[in-house]
């Protein structure tokens, strides 16, 4: 194991059972740069299934622009508490839902924020593109493409709305034909059993850990 990998699933293992002091910010970003770098180098990329599963959001750098509008806040990176509860959860997509396409594997995301008894959570159809690396480029060969188009409000349990938001059902019957530049999405630069690392369009730097 590298020594970034062992940084970040130190970071991880520290985040998801609590018992640990986790690398500092500055550490596990420059750990999570040095992954990102490698990443580029690799022609390779794993399947979709190395995603499915559930994740929660462990630490965070912001986009460019909410790093701007928060200042120094957000310094080198922040870890979240566990507590706050913001979690991804990824899964192939229903079958006859997913076409026929060259563009990468076909899934579905939910992404979950809880707090303080409400509970939002948006879904929609994702696709991975593991597309091949271009020597003397740096472009990003593990991009997944996502869209959130229905949303979910519970208040304790209780379903205050539940349905297509913005459209929804137009946008996800061309999902898997809008290309990828006019979509939002991850560049996952590090895939672990227990460890996901991502840079997202906006450019700031995302670390989620595996929830059993």
């Amino acid at each position: 194991m590298s020594n970034y990998s062992e940084i970040i699933e130190m970071a991880a293992l520290s985040l998801a059972e609590g018992k640990s002091k986790p690398p500092s910010s500055e550490v596990l970003r420059e750990a999570l740069l040095a992954a990102e770098k490698a990443a580029q180098k690799n022609p390779t990329a794993p399947g979709f299934e190395a995603l499915m599963g559930d994740w929660q959001l462990g630490w965070i750098t912001g986009t460019q622009r909410s790093r701007q509008q928060a200042g120094g806040l957000l310094g080198a990176g922040r870890y979240l508490p566990r507590f706050l509860g913001i979690r991804i959860r990824y899964q192939p997509r229903p079958e006859g839902d997913s076409k026929d396409s060259n563009a990468g594997e076909r899934g579905q995301v939910e992404n979950q924020v809880t707090v303080l008894g409400l509970t939002l959570t948006v879904s929609g159809p994702v696709a991975w593109q593991k597309g091949g690396h271009t020597p003397g480029k740096k472009r990003a060969n593990r991009l997944l493409a996502f869209d959130f188009t229905r949303l979910q409000a519970q208040l304790y349990g209780m379903t205050l709305f539940d349905g297509l938001v913005r459209g929804g059902a137009q946008r996800e019957a061309v999902f898997d034909e809008t290309a990828i530049a006019q979509q939002a999405f991850f560049n996952y630069f590090y895939l672990s059993p227990k460890a996901i690392a991502a840079r997202g369009r906006g450019g700031g730097l995302a670390l989620w850990y595996r929830v059993y």
